[in-house]
Protein backbone atom coordinates (compact mmCIF):
# COMPACT_ATOMS: atom_id res chain seq x y z
CA UNK A 1 0.00 0.00 0.00
CA UNK A 2 1.14 3.40 -0.27
CA UNK A 3 0.71 5.98 2.69
CA UNK A 4 0.56 9.34 2.38
CA UNK A 5 1.66 10.79 5.52
CA UNK A 6 1.20 14.50 5.30
CA UNK A 7 3.89 15.99 7.13
CA UNK A 8 1.99 19.60 9.00
CA UNK A 9 5.18 20.78 11.19
CA UNK A 10 8.59 20.22 10.36
CA UNK A 11 9.49 18.79 13.47
CA UNK A 12 6.79 15.89 13.37
CA UNK A 13 7.45 13.04 10.68
CA UNK A 14 6.23 10.00 10.50
CA UNK A 15 8.94 8.72 12.20
CA UNK A 16 9.18 5.72 13.79
CA UNK A 17 5.82 4.71 12.19
CA UNK A 18 6.72 4.79 9.14
CA UNK A 19 9.60 2.57 9.79
CA UNK A 20 7.38 -0.12 11.04
CA UNK A 21 4.89 -0.11 7.89
CA UNK A 22 7.78 -0.14 5.95
CA UNK A 23 8.79 -2.88 7.41
CA UNK A 24 5.47 -4.76 6.68
CA UNK A 25 6.33 -3.50 3.26
CA UNK A 26 4.15 -0.35 2.52
CA UNK A 27 5.35 2.92 1.11
CA UNK A 28 5.41 5.91 2.79
CA UNK A 29 5.22 9.11 0.63
CA UNK A 30 5.22 12.15 2.75
CA UNK A 31 3.75 15.39 1.89
CA UNK A 32 5.96 17.73 3.35
CA UNK A 33 3.19 20.26 3.65
CA UNK A 34 4.86 22.66 6.52
CA UNK A 35 7.94 23.52 3.64
CA UNK A 36 4.82 24.66 1.00
CA UNK A 37 4.46 21.06 -0.91
CA UNK A 38 1.05 21.81 -2.56
CA UNK A 39 -2.10 19.63 -0.47
CA UNK A 40 -4.50 18.53 -3.17
CA UNK A 41 -8.08 18.65 -2.06
CA UNK A 42 -8.68 15.18 -2.81
CA UNK A 43 -6.78 12.36 -2.49
CA UNK A 44 -3.95 11.49 -5.33
CA UNK A 45 -4.30 8.55 -7.94
CA UNK A 46 -1.81 6.41 -6.62
CA UNK A 47 -2.40 6.80 -3.23
CA UNK A 48 -3.99 4.01 -0.87
CA UNK A 49 -4.00 5.37 2.27
CA UNK A 50 -3.73 8.61 4.86
CA UNK A 51 -1.81 9.31 7.59
CA UNK A 52 -2.27 13.49 9.01
CA UNK A 53 0.38 14.01 11.51
CA UNK A 54 0.94 16.58 14.37
CA UNK A 55 1.48 19.80 14.60
CA UNK A 56 1.71 23.42 16.81
CA UNK A 57 -1.32 24.95 15.18
CA UNK A 58 -4.89 24.49 15.88
CA UNK A 59 -7.01 22.48 13.23
CA UNK A 60 -9.08 25.26 12.36
CA UNK A 61 -5.84 27.70 12.09
CA UNK A 62 -5.99 28.32 8.73
CA UNK A 63 -4.61 32.22 8.78
CA UNK A 64 -1.20 30.30 10.27
CA UNK A 65 -1.64 27.00 8.24
CA UNK A 66 -2.89 28.17 4.55
CA UNK A 67 -2.92 24.57 3.81
CA UNK A 68 -5.59 23.18 6.23
CA UNK A 69 -8.78 23.51 4.47
CA UNK A 70 -7.20 21.32 1.31
CA UNK A 71 -6.37 18.62 4.34
CA UNK A 72 -9.75 18.82 5.62
CA UNK A 73 -11.38 18.20 2.33
CA UNK A 74 -8.74 15.43 1.47
CA UNK A 75 -9.52 13.98 4.90
CA UNK A 76 -12.88 13.81 3.70
CA UNK A 77 -12.69 12.77 0.44
CA UNK A 78 -10.65 9.42 1.96
CA UNK A 79 -13.52 8.87 4.28
CA UNK A 80 -16.46 9.18 1.95
CA UNK A 81 -14.33 6.47 0.02
CA UNK A 82 -13.63 4.56 2.93
CA UNK A 83 -10.06 5.20 2.34
CA UNK A 84 -8.06 3.73 5.18
CA UNK A 85 -6.53 6.78 7.62
CA UNK A 86 -4.42 7.00 10.71
CA UNK A 87 -4.80 10.18 11.92
CA UNK A 88 -1.98 11.38 14.76
CA UNK A 89 -2.59 14.51 17.28
CA UNK A 90 -3.67 17.09 15.20
CA UNK A 91 -4.43 14.73 12.41
CA UNK A 92 -7.07 13.36 14.75
CA UNK A 93 -8.36 16.78 15.49
CA UNK A 94 -8.24 17.44 11.23
CA UNK A 95 -10.18 14.42 11.06
CA UNK A 96 -13.20 15.80 13.51
CA UNK A 97 -13.34 18.50 11.75
CA UNK A 98 -13.06 17.58 8.88
CA UNK A 99 -16.16 15.06 9.20
CA UNK A 100 -18.37 17.25 11.49
CA UNK A 101 -17.26 16.44 14.81
CA UNK A 102 -16.06 19.49 17.17
CA UNK A 103 -12.17 20.70 18.52
CA UNK A 104 -11.96 22.45 21.96
CA UNK A 105 -8.70 23.71 23.86
CA UNK A 106 -8.57 21.82 26.62
CA UNK A 107 -8.42 22.87 30.45
CA UNK A 108 -5.06 21.83 30.75
CA UNK A 109 -2.61 20.83 28.35
CA UNK A 110 -1.82 17.28 28.36
CA UNK A 111 1.99 16.68 27.67
CA UNK A 112 4.06 14.02 28.85
CA UNK A 113 3.27 9.77 29.44
CA UNK A 114 -0.06 9.51 30.04
CA UNK A 115 -1.97 6.13 30.75
CA UNK A 116 -4.97 5.79 28.37
CA UNK A 117 -7.85 3.37 29.28
CA UNK A 118 -9.80 1.04 26.78
CA UNK A 119 -13.34 1.67 26.38
CA UNK A 120 -14.05 -2.19 26.46
CA UNK A 121 -14.73 -1.94 22.57
CA UNK A 122 -13.84 -5.04 20.96
CA UNK A 123 -11.10 -3.89 17.87
CA UNK A 124 -8.21 -5.41 15.65
CA UNK A 125 -5.97 -2.85 15.89
CA UNK A 126 -6.02 -1.80 19.64
CA UNK A 127 -5.73 -4.03 22.22
CA UNK A 128 -8.81 -3.27 24.60
CA UNK A 129 -7.71 -5.74 27.93
CA UNK A 130 -5.83 -2.94 29.87
CA UNK A 131 -4.50 0.53 29.69
CA UNK A 132 -1.86 1.40 28.79
CA UNK A 133 1.23 5.00 28.65
CA UNK A 134 1.40 7.40 25.40
CA UNK A 135 3.75 10.01 24.56
CA UNK A 136 1.29 13.12 24.10
CA UNK A 137 1.49 16.56 23.30
CA UNK A 138 -1.52 18.56 22.98
CA UNK A 139 -3.29 21.44 23.86
CA UNK A 140 -6.22 21.05 22.11
CA UNK A 141 -9.05 17.92 21.73
CA UNK A 142 -11.64 16.54 20.00
CA UNK A 143 -14.70 17.10 22.23
CA UNK A 144 -17.42 15.81 19.78
CA UNK A 145 -16.92 12.75 17.31
CA UNK A 146 -18.15 12.62 13.92
CA UNK A 147 -21.52 10.53 13.07
CA UNK A 148 -20.93 6.86 13.53
CA UNK A 149 -17.28 7.16 14.86
CA UNK A 150 -16.59 5.02 18.37
CA UNK A 151 -14.06 5.97 21.21
CA UNK A 152 -11.98 3.23 21.93
CA UNK A 153 -10.19 4.52 24.65
CA UNK A 154 -9.78 7.47 26.99
CA UNK A 155 -7.62 9.38 29.35
CA UNK A 156 -8.47 11.78 32.68
CA UNK A 157 -8.15 14.81 30.47
CA UNK A 158 -8.79 13.55 26.87
CA UNK A 159 -11.92 11.49 26.47
CA UNK A 160 -11.50 10.69 22.93
CA UNK A 161 -7.57 9.73 22.65
CA UNK A 162 -8.57 6.91 20.12
CA UNK A 163 -11.26 6.66 18.08
CA UNK A 164 -12.84 4.77 15.17
CA UNK A 165 -14.33 5.69 12.10
CA UNK A 166 -15.01 3.76 8.58
CA UNK A 167 -14.10 0.06 8.19
CA UNK A 168 -10.43 0.87 8.47
CA UNK A 169 -9.54 4.00 10.04
CA UNK A 170 -8.14 5.53 13.28
CA UNK A 171 -7.42 8.60 14.93
CA UNK A 172 -5.11 8.64 18.09
CA UNK A 173 -4.13 11.80 20.10
CA UNK A 174 -1.06 10.94 21.05
CA UNK A 175 2.02 10.18 19.35
CA UNK A 176 3.28 6.62 18.69
CA UNK A 177 5.78 7.77 16.43
CA UNK A 178 8.17 9.79 18.68
CA UNK A 179 11.74 8.93 19.84
CA UNK A 180 13.58 10.62 22.46
CA UNK A 181 15.32 12.59 20.08
CA UNK A 182 12.00 14.17 18.90
CA UNK A 183 10.44 14.74 22.37
CA UNK A 184 14.14 16.70 22.83
CA UNK A 185 13.55 18.80 19.75
CA UNK A 186 9.96 19.51 20.64
CA UNK A 187 11.23 20.56 24.56
CA UNK A 188 13.64 22.58 22.38
CA UNK A 189 11.20 24.54 20.34
CA UNK A 190 8.82 25.04 23.57
CA UNK A 191 5.25 25.29 21.96
CA UNK A 192 2.78 26.94 23.93
CA UNK A 193 1.18 23.58 24.85
CA UNK A 194 4.18 22.92 26.71
CA UNK A 195 4.88 26.39 28.21
CA UNK A 196 1.65 26.45 29.72
CA UNK A 197 1.38 22.82 30.59
CA UNK A 198 3.64 23.31 33.80
CA UNK A 199 5.86 20.36 32.93
CA UNK A 200 9.35 20.45 32.29
CA UNK A 201 11.94 17.28 31.14
CA UNK A 202 9.63 15.12 29.44
CA UNK A 203 12.44 13.78 27.79
CA UNK A 204 13.32 11.80 31.26
CA UNK A 205 9.67 10.46 31.24
CA UNK A 206 9.96 9.62 27.80
CA UNK A 207 12.96 7.95 28.88
CA UNK A 208 11.84 5.67 31.72
CA UNK A 209 8.79 4.71 29.26
CA UNK A 210 10.64 3.92 26.25
CA UNK A 211 10.77 0.30 25.83
CA UNK A 212 7.09 -0.08 27.21
CA UNK A 213 5.86 2.78 24.36
CA UNK A 214 7.62 0.91 21.81
CA UNK A 215 6.31 -2.79 23.12
CA UNK A 216 2.82 -1.52 23.16
CA UNK A 217 2.56 1.03 19.42
CA UNK A 218 5.16 -1.01 17.07
CA UNK A 219 2.65 -3.71 17.11
CA UNK A 220 -0.30 -1.83 17.22
CA UNK A 221 0.30 0.06 14.36
CA UNK A 222 1.56 -2.97 12.41
CA UNK A 223 -1.63 -4.24 13.05
CA UNK A 224 -3.15 -1.40 11.47
CA UNK A 225 -0.77 -2.13 8.42
CA UNK A 226 -1.88 -5.76 8.04
CA UNK A 227 -6.02 -4.43 8.24
CA UNK A 228 -5.29 -2.20 5.35
CA UNK A 229 -3.71 -5.14 3.16
CA UNK A 230 -6.81 -6.77 3.69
Amino acid sequence: MRILAIQNDETDPPHLAAQWLEEQGHEIVILRAYSGEEVPATVPVGIDALMPMGGHMGALDDHIASWLPNERAMIADAAARDLPIFAICLGAQLVAAALGGEVVRSETPEIGVYEITPRGVADPVFDSSETVIATQWHEDKVSRLPEGAVTLASSPLCENQIYRFGSKSYAVQFHPEVDAQMVQSWEDHADNAYQTSGKSNIVSEFNASEERLYRTWKPTIQRWGSLIQQ
